[in-house]
């Protein structure tokens, strides 16, 4: 990072496994996440660019091997390097203007963000809202439940697909137009056709009377410089013809003593004859040519024709061609428009009883997964010290749609005695926290992507489910990266690698820095989780007691 709110220049490198960062409040904690944020193709607020400077610069270096990371980059023709790092770079500007690159391609924040959610996902207050959203519920369960569900999910979208180009094909037939609007539509055909037909085109008929214009519109030239040459090559009182047959005559008298005289002899008396057949023909094109200006005007006449049909309907003959068979095409299935009706709408039944008997199958094994998320999320979550939590996948039936006919949402109940509702209407943001860090523990082993992110995870939480929550982040971290802000010391004691993120001033200027701690900087950092500035042997022995904890 450089030039970014509190930060002049940082570099940091992240570790494998739990990487912690704390941090009196205030110190910049939020500009780490937000930095990294640019470089996952967020929108940019130019108040993060430091004051006083012109542009800033963030970047992030990924190493990953993920093949739908590589899938993705293929689609914009991005490749790794040989040790397979991904270089993203955003350079932002005090005009409010920035710069997004990939591996050096300048891209759009949309492609950015699409290769992002191959590379890390950050999971803070705010993200958290995607849990919230009823819509995710389905991507979630069939997440959970891929490996069962994506044989049966991609028969039902190949009959979906079928499904859906019938449907279409209806659509275009009767287009919601009433016998009026239908009837227009046909007249309308019905002269665009007789048009082009009464036109009577042909393929190269234009070119040819654009040529033709041309020698019409210069016929007095062509016809003065072809008499010229008629008369210099042959009927002149000094012509080429009679001068080369003169000089074919004077070597022919010597052509018998030697042969190359003789090759000069034959030469010369065939380039005679050429010329007296060129100039018979340049004799009958000239006496073809007719100064008739009716002849001009019908050429002239028929271009017009021609360019008014090609501003109606294609730029070339060939495209009027296309444009008349479209339209005889769409005419036929007009008045034949009841027949293909009837039997479009028997197809359309016919499929979905195809595509019933298919979603019937992905709702039936999606309820089985369903069961099993919910059995296993339980487990985690009472692991997280939530035991009395209640929680559903309830299904409806929808209409048809590329993912089936299931409507899902997750219900959830976090207390005792309180009825099961939609998680939107009862989660607090620790409650929501906890269920997220769950769903991501048994995802682990699931989804794709390696670096989590965690911002202040520890929201609404203390004591024992703080120290629950480390549990699990160390749990999910010997499978992913992960980076993780808190407050809480139950937490940070779990750190593989532990950051400390401080505010200093110099010179009347403000700076945020990073230091990576040893392990008696960690233990320090800790007791100042536990006690604030008050730091007693007793809170430097009560954080050697959470890390010695930690570690078993």
């Amino acid at each position: 990072m450089k030039n970014c709110a509190l930060v002049e220049e940082l570099r940091l490198t992240i570790d494998e496994n739990l990487n912690i960062l704390t941090g009196e409040t205030g110190s910049g904690k939020s500009i780490i996440i937000d930095a990294l944020g640019l470089c996952l193709g967020e929108k940019y607020d130019r108040s993060f660019l430091r004051k006083g400077t012109e542009k800033g610069i963030v970047e992030a270096i990924f190493s990953s091997e993920s093949q739908h990371l590589k899938n993705v980059l293929e689609k914009y023709d991005i490749e790794l390097d040989e040790d397979n790092l991904l270089v993203i770079t955003r350079v932002i500007y005090n005009d409010g203007k920035s710069v997004a690159r990939v591996n050096g391609r300048t891209l759009k924040l949309s492609v950015l963000k699409e290769i992002a959610t191959t590379l890390i996902d950050v999971h803070g207050q705010h993200q958290n809202q995607a849990l919230f959203n009823k819509e995710t519920h389905l991507q979630f369960l069939d997440l959970f439940g891929e490996i069962d569900l994506q044989d049966l999910k991609s028969d039902y979208k190949n009959v979906y697909k079928e499904y859906t180009k019938v449907k279409n094909a209806l659509n275009i037939l009767t287009e919601n137009k009433d016998d009026m609007q239908i009837q227009r539509e046909i007249d309308l055909l019905k002269f665009q056709i007789n048009e082009i037909e009464s036109a009577n085109l042909s393929k190269d008929e234009y070119e040819d009377l654009l040529k033709q214009r041309d020698v019409f519109r210069n016929s007095e030239k062509i016809y003065s410089n072809l008499n010229l040459s008629y008369q210099n090559l042959y009927e002149g009182s000094v012509n080429a013809v009679d001068l080369i047959g003169s000089a074919s005559k004077e070597l022919s008298s010597i052509a018998e003593y030697d042969k190359v005289l003789g090759e000069y002899n034959e030469n010369v008396e065939r380039i005679m004859y050429e010329l007296q057949d060129i100039s018979r023909e340049i004799r009958n094109y000239k006496e073809s040519i007719d100064f008739e200006p009716y002849e001009l005007e019908q050429i002239e006449i028929r271009i017009d024709e021609i360019n008014s049909l090609k501003r109606k309907y294609g730029n070339t003959i060939e495209e009027i061609f296309e444009y008349y068979n479209k339209t005889k095409n769409r005419l036929d299935e007009i008045l034949n428009r009841d027949e293909k009706v009837e039997e479009l709408k028997r197809e359309i039944l016919r499929i979905e009883n195809v595509l019933n008997d298919k979603a019937e199958k992905l709702t039936q094994a999606r309820q089985k997964v369903a069961s099993n998320l919910e059995e296993v999320l339980l487990i985690e979550l009472k692991s997280l010290n939530m035991k009395n939590v209640l929680f559903k996948v309830k299904f409806e039936e929808s209409n048809f749609t590329l993912e089936g006919k299931d409507d899902i949402e997750f219900m959830i109940s976090f207390n005792l005695g309180e009825d099961i509702k939609p998680i939107y209407k009862v989660a607090s943001g620790g409650e929501m926290s906890r269920f997220m860090l769950a769903f991501k523990t048994i995802l682990a082993d699931i989804d794709q992507i390696d670096t989590l992110v965690f911002d202040e995870i520890d929201t609404g939480i203390s004591g024992i489910a703080a120290q629950i929550v480390g549990e699990k982040l160390s749990q999910i971290a010997k499978k992913k990266q992960i980076i993780c802000i808190t407050h809480l010391p139950q937490i940070a004691a779990n750190a593989d690698t532990h950051y400390c993120i401080e505010k200093n001033t110099s010179n009347d200027r403000t700076f945020t820095n990073i230091r990576r701690l040893d392990r008696d900087q960690k233990r320090d950092e800790i007791a100042r989780l536990i006690a604030g500035s008050n730091i007693t042997e007793k809170t430097i022995e009560h954080a050697s007691e959470i890390i010695e904890l930690a570690k078993k």
